[in-house]
This record gives C-alpha cells, sequence and structure tokens, in this order.
C-alpha cells in the first residue's frame, strides 16, 4: 500500500531511542538506534508521520484522559499503561525527588515506572515544545492498545516479556508487516534493544500508517491539550 509519506514506529530503548522507518515508496523496513530524541528527528524529517510510545502532552495534576482511557480499553492489561508524569515533576534528578514533587502537588508519590521514563519524557518534551511543526507529527501511541486493535479488539492474553506474548505480538503483525519482525529482531544486541521495543515500535509504526492514511483512532476522541499547546491523545 503506497503512502503518502513516509512513517516511522519508535520506543525506547536501553541505547536510546529504536525507530522502525517505511518510506512512501518503499517496502523494506529499516531499524535503527539513535542516543538522543532530537538525532532521531534530524534522520527522519518532515514530512514523515511519526508515532512514538512516550506520553507527549503534561498535566499539571490529576490523570491525563487518554491514559484513563486506555486503561478503560485494556481491561486486565491495563497495568501496562503507567500514569503520565506530571509537567511540575520535569526535572527532579532523583526518584525521592520525582515522588515528593508529586506528592507537594496531588497528594500522592511517583511510581518507579513513571519515573524511569522521565529522562525521555523530557527529551520528547523539549524537542516538540520547541517546534510546531514537529509536535505536529509526532504522534503519542500505547503498543498494548494498538495490539488489541489488531486482536479484533481483544486484551492479548500475555504479557509481551514471555515467550507467548512474544509469538502472539508478532503473529499479529505478520500481515501488515510481512517478513520483517524477525529480521528486525535479530539486528541488534539485547544490551542495545530488547525484542519487546523492537515488536512494540512496529505496533507504532503500524499506527503511523494509520495516522498517514487518516484512519488513526484517538483516545479520547476530542483531543485535549496541555498548558504548552501539546496534545494529550494516544493514537491507535
Amino acid at each position: 500500500m503506497s503512502l503518502p509519506r513516509s512513517i516511522a514506529g519508535v520506543d525506547g530503548c536501553p541505547a536510546g531511542w529504536y525507530a522502525v522507518h517505511l518510506p512512501a515508496d518503499g517496502q523494506v523496513i529499516e531499524g535503527r538506534v539513535f542516543a538522543r530524541f532530537a538525532d532521531l528527528l534530524q534522520a527522519c524529517p518532515a514530512p514523515a508521520c511519526m508515532a512514538v510510545d512516550i506520553p507527549i502532552g503534561l498535566g499539571e495534576s490529576g490523570e491525563r484522559a487518554c491514559d484513563q482511557a486506555a486503561r478503560r480499553l485494556l481491561g486486565p492489561r491495563a497495568s501496562s499503561v503507567f500514569a503520565a508524569p506530571l509537567r511540575g515533576v520535569l526535572g527532579a534528578t532523583s526518584h525521592a525527588q520525582a515522588s515528593a514533587r508529586r506528592q507537594a502537588i496531588e497528594g500522592k508519590g511517583m511510581s518507579i515506572q513513571a519515573y524511569n521514563i522521565l529522562r525521555k519524557v523530557e527529551e520528547v518534551d523539549a524537542a516538540l515544545r520547541a517546534s510546531a511543526a514537529q509536535a505536529q507529527r509526532v504522534h503519542e501511541v500505547h503498543p498494548e492498545v494498538c495490539f488489541m486493535q489488531m486482536n479484533e479488539g481483544q486484551p492479548l492474553a500475555h504479557g509481551k516479556k514471555s515467550a507467548e506474548g512474544r509469538a502472539l505480538r508478532i503473529s499479529l503483525l505478520a500481515p501488515h508487516f510481512p517478513d520483517q519482525a524477525q529480521r528486525l529482531l535479530d539486528e541488534f544486541p539485547r544490551r542495545e534493544v530488547q525484542a519487546d521495543d523492537v515488536l512494540d515500535a512496529l505496533a507504532c509504526l503500524w499506527t503511523a500508517r494509520r495516522l498517514a492514511l487518516a484512519r488513526a483512532i484517538s483516545l479520547p476522541a476530542t483531543q485535549p491539550h496541555d498548558a504548552c499547546g501539546l496534545r494529550m491523545a494516544i493514537h491507535y
């Protein structure tokens, strides 16, 4: 299927960022690793449509509507949706400091899972706040919601770290990207890119194609924006 523009799916990985890129007129997906998100944006310039597994658009307090909607959809896999960091937590240099900042804002601490993605959230937030054009073409995705949609609307029965979960995700991706997943899984050592990073990036690529073709679904349907003008919506 030809595309109006090239697309990319992106996930965080131990080495930084793992991206799978499909040219508008191409059939072969290219997988690359970038140390910084800014490098990735430069290597995959506009008008490429990019889908990223990272929170984009941060609230001042409370939980984002998109995270709540994703949890409702995922049911038994709802725990895979971590609460997005509050904007006031950005810049914290330790989990204790981040948790204290959230405690001061809304009376509850910050999970270690949310803290572990804080540096990457900060990278993306800085890049998109600096450029309205970048913010327009970069979209937030949650891979578990994508895989649920591929699985006829049913949450997956197995987690992504298990052998059963990995095989299921590969089988769901196969009709959309024939013979691509296993090749990409074998390209980088696991110390740089985990197997689930590759499969999650491909799920993001699946959504990037839907976005480029104006077929993607947004959670929520009416997209709110944060105080910096960034969309707070999960796409699939």
